[in-house]
């Protein structure tokens, strides 16, 4: 049975006040015009829902009957409407994005705890993923967004960046540097460094190349035999060190020092990757997410005092 919702609404109003006037201004219509249109219902259903007189208006039992479950029909479909609305718009709903490891130390966490906050309806599913992967994965649609530490030239791809992060040399506590308060990276150019495999993270491993060409030199390397994971290769190389940016150290691993580096050169970036034609809650999540990076002051290069 087709029944305009415009007319269940002029039903549930004149319900509430029981006076074709005062339900008339509520609804913003003529009085004879909320009349036919209850007229109009109750031929429809079959059913008569008032008994009118000159003086007053009831509900019918069938009327109190029909009015609480209209009224309860009505609810649930401007629900239903403010969640459509809400998702469309991005402010609800359920976004899927990859991040590879380094991000995820803090600004990760930190983005998306703000997200939580002022977006409660949108819920993250968060998974990591090496660099490639998870370009490859945004650009198929595979992930909404993805986490990257490099700005990927890609012509399907827009890129927001979300964090200047300095960098920090990890190194054995038993390292005779491990004391120190600070070091500029030239320091190190006879240490060996564990690396991530390029073909693994070769956007991430370019930003370092070019940190140490900066610095004056090319680094000596050794294997990593936990490829993406440096801090626990350092445990097993008690010779080496490692270039990683400073939200590292927040793991605390034991026997492992982490030193600043000084030099204004050594910081890595971390964007925020979508699709040019992503969908409007992914650019409206996007947007949300670097003015959490711009309150946490991250959209600028940190400079060490000296």
């Amino acid at each position: 049975m087709d029944v305009d919702v415009a007319v269940l609404r002029s039903f549930v109003v004149l319900a509430e006040e029981l006076h074709f006037a005062r339900a008339a201004v509520r609804l913003h219509i003529e009085q004879p015009a909320l009349s036919q249109r209850i007229k109009r219902l109750e031929r429809r259903i079959g059913v008569q829902l008032f008994v009118r007189d000159s003086r007053n208006v009831c509900l019918t039992p069938a009327g109190q009957e029909f009015a609480v479950e209209v009224g309860d029909v009505l609810h649930r479909l401007d629900a239903a409407i403010g969640r459509a609305v809400r998702t469309a718009e991005g402010t609800r709903g359920t976004m899927r994005i990859a991040y590879t490891l380094s991000v995820g130390y803090e600004a990760l966490p930190v983005l998306l705890g703000q997200v939580e906050r002022t977006l409660p309806d949108v819920t993250i599913e968060a998974v990591e993923l090496w660099e490639a992967d998870v370009l490859a994965g945004v650009v198929r649609r595979a992930w909404d967004g993805g986490f990257l530490r490099y700005h990927p030239d890609h012509p399907e791809v827009t890129s927001l960046l979300m964090r200047h992060e300095s960098l920090v040399v990890a190194m054995p506590d038993t390292h005779p540097l491990s004391g120190r308060n600070e070091v500029r990276l030239a320091e190190l150019r006879d240490e060996h460094f564990v690396t991530t495999p390029t073909e693994l993270a070769p956007g991430y491993q370019a930003l370092l190349d070019e940190v140490f060409d900066a610095a004056g030199f090319v680094p000596h390397t050794v294997r990593n035999t936990v490829p993406g994971n440096r801090i626990m290769a350092l445990q097993r190389q008690k010779n080496a060190v490692a270039l990683l940016p400073a939200s590292a150290g927040l793991t605390h691993p034991m026997g492992i020092a982490f030193v600043p580096v000084v030099d204004d050169f050594a910081h890595l970036p971390v964007w925020l990757v979508h699709r040019h034609d992503a969908a409007p809650p992914m650019v409206f999540l996007a947007e949300t997410l670097q003015l959490a990076a711009r309150d946490q002051g991250w959209l600028v290069p940190t400079v060490r005092s000296r």
